[in-house]
């Protein structure tokens, strides 16, 4: 039977969306001390422990693969792996700010490196992915190939969702057939007021 995702989101992923929304509107209020607040809130190690079980060792319960694909690579002729900055806020915005496997709300690359940068010790961000926060490496957006690259997958938007870190990495190289995911095409995207936190992207320190 086919399924939207590989496991249905946890709460905490709403939790830590509602946590960083919450953050990125202090700090537009220049309330720095309670954004800070509310972004070591958002680092929930249920998030972690749900991460490592979809993008950790394979599981055939959850990946129903019990080995990585194999396949004979497609020759890209030195086309680019993924697509350019446009084309990716493009996807973001088409998309509603959310994951189009699990439908969790996600936010911006952008968004994220501005909380990162601005309060280093709440949005830690080390080299492992114990060291990175847990809520901000869990729901930032990314790019998935629906075919994926490395089998003939191509940067045209039809073949391009947004999807949620688990969901993004934990697809590997096989086809959505093969870990029985249903195609998130087949569903219009969830639209309403979510930005993905892109208002804080030009945000600038009020001293």
């Amino acid at each position: 039977m086919l399924r939207k995702s590989f496991l249905p989101p946890i709460p905490e992923f709403e939790l830590a969306a509602s946590l960083l929304a919450q953050a990125a509107d202090a700090l537009i209020a220049n309330e720095l001390h309670l954004c800070e607040k509310f972004i070591r809130e958002a680092d929930l190690r249920a998030l972690r422990e749900f991460s490592y079980l979809v993008t950790g060792p394979i599981n055939p319960k959850i990946h129903r693969q019990s080995k990585n694909p194999v396949y004979d690579p497609i020759p890209k002729n030195k086309l680019p792996r993924m697509p350019n900055a446009e084309v990716t806020k493009k996807i973001f915005l088409r998309d509603g700010y959310r994951c189009r496997f699990c439908g969790s709300r996600v936010i911006l690359k952008q968004a994220q490196k501005k909380f990162i940068s601005l309060f280093p010790n709440a949005a830690r961000w080390g080299k492992t992915n114990e060291d990175k926060h847990f809520g901000l490496s869990t729901i930032t957006a990314s790019i998935d190939h629906i075919i994926p690259y490395k089998r003939g997958g191509t940067n045209d938007k039809n073949n391009l969702v947004t999807a949620c870190g688990p969901c993004q990495f934990g697809r590997n190289q096989w086809l959505l057939e093969e870990v029985e995911i249903e195609d998130p095409r087949n569903h219009a995207p969830i639209m309403d007021d979510w930005d993905g936190l892109a208002r804080i992207i030009k945000y600038k320190f009020q001293s």
